[in-house]
Formats: C-alpha cells, structure tokens, sequence
C-alpha cells in the first residue's frame, strides 16, 4: 500500500512538470492556416499588375509618334498584352481545336481582314518540335494559306519566340508580307501571325511590335 501511494506522488508531480513546460499562452495547432503573404510577396504582386493604358513612342516612316496602348487580357489561357487603342480592333475565338485571339487594324471605323496580328493556342498541349511540323508540312499552316517562305531566324528579339518565318503572297494586284512566329511558354508551344498588304508596312510593323514586345503570361 505504501509502494502505490510513493507511485501515485511520482505520476502526479511528472504532470505537474510536464504541465510546467507548456507555455501559458500556447494555441492549439491547426493544419489548415493559410499562411500570410509577406510584405515582400505583397510587393512583387502589386510590380505585376499592369495599368489599363500607357503610351509609347514609335517610328513611323522615320518620325516620332506617340501613341496610346490599351491593355488586353486574356482569360484561358491568361495571357495580356497592350495594343494601339484608335489602331487594332481585338477579337477572340474558341473552339475544340483551339483559342485564337486576333487584332485586326480598324481604321475610320472599317475592321481589314487582311491586316492583322494572330495569335493561336492549341487546346491539346504540344511541343515546339510538333508546332514545326504543323507549320511547314505539306499540309501545314505555309502551304495550306499558300503564303512562300522567303527568310528564316532564331535571333527574335521577343523571349518567348523560338523561331520566325517571314512570308510573301500575291492576292491579285496586291503584295502580302507577313512572319509566322513559332512560340513556347512552359513547354507549351504557339504560333503568332503579322499579315498585311505591302502597302500598310511602315505604319503596321512598328504597330504590330508592339503587341508582341508586351505579350506577358500569367501562372
């Protein structure tokens, strides 16, 4: 009787030691906090967003001009960039096979079909070695459109293109040029596409640039 009584002393004051060292004010843990951004994470946030409009300067049959870009944004896939507000007109299209996304220049209030920037996603994810083929093939995007290769490089002065294409076509009377842009963000290839009439050159070049200078992807 005397050996459980010295036991029950020993187990009662282990409690009390252990209680001792469990601070007063200690909270029990959750495994579902969600943790709080930091003032640095809270920062960069706000470096990211891009203001609605901005303007730039381009030139333009060798004078400066100045001109007012508009932001575009993109849900799926979240892509944005900036385009001339009184210059392009944008237009987007889905479908199973894709996500186009078009800014066609709309001067005086008439959209031209054959004056644009294209942007094409592929809906299934591809890589940049099947996007080549797609475009070069004998059915591919050159051949189909029948738009003739006249120069190829991989020095593009915008990160996210691998390779242009530049190309030439004759509608009639009419001269068309063009650079299909073969494109890859997180391993997942794209195309972009300037067509235009010869004679839009000096003004839709500098313009077009613009658009390809700014794309920006999100995620």
């Amino acid at each position: 009787m005397q050996m459980k009584t010295h036991k029950l002393i020993y187990l009662l004051a282990g409690v009390l030691v252990l209680g001792a060292s469990i601070p007063s004010n200690a909270q029990p843990q959750n495994n579902s906090l969600v943790a709080k951004p930091t003032a640095s994470a809270v920062s960069n946030q706000t470096k990211t967003q891009r203001p609605p409009t901005k303007t730039a300067t381009i030139s333009v049959e060798g004078e400066k001009t100045e001109v007012t870009l508009k932001l575009y944004e993109h849900s799926s896939p979240q892509f944005s960039t900036y385009f001339v507000e009184n210059y392009f007109l944008p237009e987007s299209v889905s479908s199973d096979e894709g996500t186009g996304v078009r800014f066609f220049v709309n001067t005086g209030g008439i959209k031209k079909e054959d004056a644009y920037v294209h942007f094409f996603f592929p809906a299934r994810a591809t890589s940049l070695g099947n996007l080549k083929k797609f475009v070069n093939g004998r059915r591919g995007l050159l051949a189909t459109n029948g738009w003739q290769v006249v120069n190829r490089t991989r020095n593009v002065p915008y990160r996210w293109a691998k390779e242009r294409i530049g190309f030439q076509q004759r509608q009639g009377n009419e001269t068309i040029l063009g650079h299909v842009y073969l494109g890859e963000y997180k391993g997942k290839a794209f195309y972009a596409i300037a067509h235009y009439p010869a004679e839009y050159g000096d003004g839709f070049g500098p313009r077009a640039n613009l658009i390809f200078q700014n794309l920006q992807f999100k995620g």
